[in-house]
C-alpha cells in the first residue's frame, strides 16, 4: 500500500494550487475560495482524492488536486485541502469510513490536527515541550569552525558544560568531530577519547543534567551511552553507520535524526522545487523507518539540517517555512548557531553572529529545541519573546 504523507501547506496560495497541477486558466478564479488552514496531502489514488474532494465539498470547504483526476488520467495526485480545525475534525470523521487508504489518512490528520507531541521522560528530566528548550553546543574539537581548540582539555570542556548549564542550557550537546566543509574524517578511538572522559567527568562531579552525544559512530555512541549520555545526535540522520541505527531503534535511545545530503557540510544546489517538501519527505521516510525499527515515537526528534548540503538560499527557504515540520509529530531541534550562510553578504564576526541566532530563536515557529554556542543571550531572547507571546 501507498504512504500517504501530510504536511502543513506553504503560505502561498498560488504556488500550492500549480504544485499539485490544478488547472492554471482556473486559479486567480479559484484562489481567493482557498482559504484557512492548509494542507498538503501526498501520494493520492485519483479514486482517493475524489473521494476526499467530495467529502471536502460536503462539508463545505474544497480540496484543490491535478487537473486529471477526475476523469483518472493520472497515476498518482497530491492534494491540498484549506479549512478550519472544526471542519478538519468533522472531515476525519468522514474519513474514517470511507474505503481504499482513506482511512489511514483519517488517522494521519487526526495526528496532526492534535499535535499532542508525547513527553520525553529522560531520568530525572521530563522535556513536555510545553517551552522551548535550548541544547549548549560543546565542542571537544581542535577544528570545528567557531570554537576549535577552545574546549579541547578535559578541564576546560568540563568548566565550559556547567558554564552552559548555569547560563540556562536544559541540554549539553558534546560533539568529538567537526562537520565543516573543511575538516577531515576523525578516527573512531580518537572521538571517543575526547568525549568520553568529558562525560564521565561531568557524571563524577554530580551532574545530572541531560548530555546528548554528537556523533555517526556507533562505537562512540554506545560508549558514550555507558558512561552516562542519555541522547545520541546523529548528523547523517542513521545513514552512515548501520549498527548505530540498530543500536537506537532496539533499545529505544533518544536520538536526534538529521537530514544531511553531505557530511561534512558541504553546500549543493538542489534539484526539487521545494527544498521544504524534499527534507520533509526525506525526514518522514526516516522517522517511520525508525518507527518499523522498534523505536517510540516519543524518543524521536528531527533537525531539518541547516548547512547540510544547503545552499544559502535554501537554508533561508527552511527556516522561512520550519513550521511546516510540525507536522511530522515529533520535536523539532534548530541548529543554525554561527553557520556561515549567515554572513554570506555581510560579514560578521561571532557576537554578531550570536545576537542573530538568538533573535530567530524568539521569533521561530516550530522549534522545539534551539541547539546555540551562546545560550546566555539566547535565552534571555526567548523568555522576553514569551512575555509577549
Amino acid at each position: 500500500m501507498d504512504e500517504i504523507i501530510i504536511k502543513y501547506a506553504d503560505s502561498d496560495t498560488y504556488k500550492e494550487l500549480v504544485s499539485v497541477g490544478f488547472d492554471r486558466a482556473y486559479i486567480e478564479t479559484a484562489k481567493n475560495k482557498y482559504k484557512g488552514n492548509a494542507y498538503k496531502i501526498f501520494n493520492l489514488k485519483p479514486y482517493e482524492a475524489n473521494i476526499l474532494k467530495q467529502s471536502c465539498l460536503s462539508l463545505g470547504f474544497d480540496c484543490a488536486v491535478h487537473r486529471g483526476t477526475v476523469m483518472c488520467r493520472c497515476e498518482y495526485t497530491n492534494a491540498v485541502i484549506f479549512a478550519s480545525k472544526a471542519q478538519v475534525l468533522k472531515l476525519i470523521e468522514n474519513l474514517k469510513l470511507q474505503p481504499f487508504n482513506l482511512k489511514n489518512l483519517a488517522f494521519e490528520l487526526d495526528r496532526i490536527i492534535n499535535n499532542n507531541l508525547d513527553k520525553l521522560y529522560i531520568k530525572n528530566h521530563v522535556l513536555d515541550w510545553s517551552r522551548t528548550y535550548i541544547a549548549g553546543i560543546l565542542n571537544v574539537t581542535p577544528d570545528s569552525f567557531s570554537d576549535g581548540g577552545c574546549y579541547n582539555t578535559l578541564d576546560l570542556a568540563v568548566s565550559q558544560a556547567e558554564k552552559l548549564i548555569q547560563d540556562g542550557a536544559d541540554i549539553i550537546d558534546i560533539g568529538g568531530e567537526s562537520t565543516n566543509p573543511n575538516s577531515a574524517q576523525v578516527d573512531i578511538d580518537e572521538e571517543i577519547n575526547r568525549v568520553i572522559p568529558v562525560i564521565k567527568q561531568l557524571r563524577a562531579n554530580g551532574f545530572d543534567n541531560i548530555i546528548s552525544v554528537d556523533t555517526r559512530n556507533y562505537k562512540t555512541a554506545k560508549t558514550a551511552i555507558e558512561a552516562g549520555a542519555n541522547i545520541i545526535n546523529d548528523v547523517s540522520g542513521f545513514e552512515y553507520d548501520k549498527d548505530l541505527f540498530n543500536f537506537v531503534c532496539h533499545n529505544n535511545i533518544p536520538c536526534i535524526v538529521m537530514h544531511s545530503d553531505t557530511v561534512p557540510a558541504h553546500s549543493v544546489d538542489f534539484t526539487s522545487d521545494d527544498i521544504v517538501e524534499q527534507v520533509y519527505i526525506s525526514l518522514n521516510e526516516k522517522i517511520n523507518k525508525m518507527l518499523d525499527s522498534g523505536i517510540q515515537r516519543e524518543s524521536i526528534i528531527a533537525d531539518v539540517g541547516i548547512g547540510f548540503g544547503k545552499s544559502p538560499e535554501s537554508c533561508y527557504t527552511l527556516l522561512k517555512r520550519h513550521n511546516e515540520f510540525s507536522s511530522l509529530g515529533v520535536p523539532m531541534m534548530l541548529g543554525i548557531s554561527r553557520k556561515s550562510f549567515i554572513n554570506k553578504e555581510l560579514e560578521m564576526n561571532n557576537e554578531e553572529k550570536d545576537t542573530i541566532t538568538a533573535l530567530y530563536s524568539a521569533m521561530a515557529k516550530g522549534v522545539n529545541i534551539h541547539r546555540v554556542h551562546n545560550v546566555a543571550l539566547t535565552k534571555k531572547y526567548l523568555d522576553f519573546a514569551q512575555k509577549i507571546q
